[in-house]
């Protein structure tokens, strides 16, 4: 397999793939949040692969004709098609934008790791490594309150699809399920003892089974 852009989640950094590059990938990692305004997401390559907000990014660039071989899905869900759903979800995006334009950073992350969604698990991040500007922005114009619902188009996705999903997460797990069903070409992979950051809970069976899934042997 050949190159593979790789996406990070929110509050995430480019280097948060090195691990798959130490496994012998050929990774070309996206940093979204060093600058603002927001980086174009653009790149040539021959696989796509995406975490949590970044698999949103990654299923809206292929919906937009972006050409890839393979693509890999990671805690990711399929956006939110009620409405009054989504404008309370853009509400509580709004307060988180305006908590990162603002607030200490050492109380907000204690606050923003300890959503449920993260099942206890911490990931360090230090103020110095983002542009606030470009986080809260990622709020306002990723949220899945603003990016376009993609269940009814998956079916125009025909490549080789991997979706992934923690164990623990039953949220994404659900997601996945749904999303397999809908893609022509997609597998679904439920990573054992694993919750919503797959990557830093089980990092060796997520590069064997990206390995398995793109080729490449570490």
């Amino acid at each position: 397999m050949g190159v593979t852009v790789a996406i990070h989640g929110f509050l995430g950094e480019a280097r948060d793939w090195d691990f798959l590059r130490q496994a012998g990938f050929d990774i070309r990692a996206v940093d979204l949040f060093r600058t603002y305004p927001l980086p174009l997401l653009a790149a040539a390559a021959d696989a796509i692969v995406g975490y949590s907000m970044g698999g949103r990014l990654a299923l809206q660039a292929l919906l937009s004709g972006a050409t890839f071989s393979r693509a890999v899905i990671v805690s990711a869900g399929l956006g939110i098609d009620d409405p009054a759903e989504r404008i309370a979800r853009r509400q509580r995006d709004e307060l988180w934008a305006q908590r990162f334009e603002r607030d200490d950073w050492r109380e907000l992350m204690h606050d923003w790791n300890a959503q449920p969604l993260f099942d206890g698990e911490v990931v360090p991040r230090e103020e110095s490594d983002f542009d606030r500007r470009a986080l809260a922005a990622a709020l306002r114009e990723w949220s899945p309150a603003v990016l376009p619902p993609v269940a009814a188009r998956l079916h125009e996705i025909e490549i080789p699809l991997l979706w992934i999903a923690g164990a623990r997460d039953a949220k994404y797990v659900a997601e996945g399920k749904r999303a397999v069903e809908l893609l022509p070409n997609a597998e679904l992979w439920v990573c054992p003892d694993a919750g919503h950051r797959v990557m830093w809970d089980q990092p060796q069976r997520f590069v064997e089974r990206m390995g398995k899934f793109l080729g490449v042997s570490s």
